[in-house]
């Protein structure tokens, strides 16, 4: 039986790599039948996110879209296929896969679908990609949208369903152990201190649940533009020493919190200018860990969370009722072992990430062998 073939993958990434977009480098390091060269920008914290084939582009190629550098590398490497994750590097990729007659695909992730309808799209930061995203739309070969919503809000703009594919992100459920026995009573919010995360419902949601008689901690993890007026809005609630602000925290750091706590708070919302999640990676994490995780009806996070099986999801900006399952969760250890137990086993079922790794790559062999260069 002959071995599949090893494609050659050109992956663009605007920045190699924020810290807030982990889920990138943790499906490079589950490739198994792929070889990847990373075309990027910029590249960030090089220590945390090692990897040997990063290309960078000249300081001018945010404004312009070419790079003597990367044309060195398609000269030279023979790529089978272009990937780029979100749609603003989908825009730069595009112009590199029609220039070499390969497949491109482009992972859709959450705020770079609305972008593509807001105001926002002509500042200065944005309007590359809003001046390249009609035509990375019409030629892109396949796109991945990380949940059903991105998926139906593409076709909404007019792009044709059958390239369209809802492809989700997992977890590396080896890093995340669900240990039976008590927990602390710890809660825990995970995420950049924006307003998408909804941080502040989180916390009016703790202040309901601990008027309602729950005696617990809340945790912060993370930092951003909303930190000060998140605090400020602790004291004006009489939170005091119960709430703590954390800052940033590496992967093994939040692995370690998760196993720690009883409960996750993800109050995610629809931002003012249409930013929002897909499918909120630390809402598996807390699953495959056992903690439980508190939701919003938002974006991809139904898709990874059973109400009332594996844990609770609520209307957005409903601090009330989030406060409510919570206090329930913190009096009722074996409800929250019953829905532990749930949480493991729908991460194991749906969202281990070797197996959507080896699927993505499935994904590169079905595209590389449908692939017809259009005529010239």
């Amino acid at each position: 039986m002959s071995l599949p073939p090893v494609r050659r993958i050109a992956l663009f990434c605007t920045n190699f790599l924020p810290t807030s977009q982990v889920f990138v480098y943790e499906q490079l390091r589950q490739y198994q039948r792929s070889e990847v060269d990373i075309f990027a920008w910029r590249r960030f914290h090089r220590e945390r996110f090692p990897f040997p084939r990063v290309h960078l582009a000249e300081t001018s190629y945010v404004l312009r879209g070419a790079s003597r550098r990367f044309e060195q590398a398609f000269a030279e490497r023979r790529f089978d296929l272009v990937h780029a994750h979100f749609g603003p590097a989908g825009a730069y990729a595009c112009r590199h896969a029609a220039r070499h007659r390969l497949p491109l695909l482009v992972t859709f992730h959450g705020y770079d679908v609305p972008l593509l309808t807001s105001r926002r799209r002509f500042l200065p930061l944005h309007l590359p990609y809003a001046l390249g995203s009609a035509a990375m739309l019409r030629e892109l070969t396949l796109g991945l949208c990380a949940s059903s919503e991105l998926k139906s809000m593409l076709v909404r703009l007019g792009v044709d369903e059958q390239r369209l594919r809802v492809h989700r992100l997992g977890v590396d459920l080896a890093r995340f152990r669900c240990a039976e026995g008590p927990r602390e009573p710890l809660v825990l919010m995970v995420g950049r201190l924006v307003e998408k995360k909804g941080f502040d419902d989180g916390l009016r949601a703790f202040a309901h649940a601990r008027a309602l008689g729950a005696q617990a901690r809340l945790a912060i993890v993370g930092e951003g533009e909303r930190r000060a007026s998140l605090q400020r809005l602790s004291r004006q609630l009489g939170l005091g020493s119960e709430v703590s602000f954390l800052g940033s925290k590496s992967n093994q750091e939040v692995a370690e919190l998760l196993a720690r706590a009883s409960v996750l708070l993800a109050p995610s919302v629809v931002a003012r200018d249409g930013n929002r999640e897909s499918g909120l990676i630390v809402v598996k994490e807390a699953s495959a860990s056992g903690t439980i995780p508190i939701g919003t009806l938002h974006g991809g996070i139904p898709d990874s969370i059973e109400h009332g099986q594996t844990g609770f999801l609520v209307a957005e900006h409903d601090p009330q009722a989030m406060g409510r399952h919570l206090a329930e969760l913190l009096r009722e250890p074996e409800l929250r072992q019953r829905l532990a137990r749930a949480g493991r086993a729908k991460m194991e079922r749906e969202f281990d990430n070797r197996r959507l790794v080896a699927e993505l790559e499935d994904i590169y062999e079905e595209v590389c062998q449908r692939w017809r260069p259009p005529a010239s």
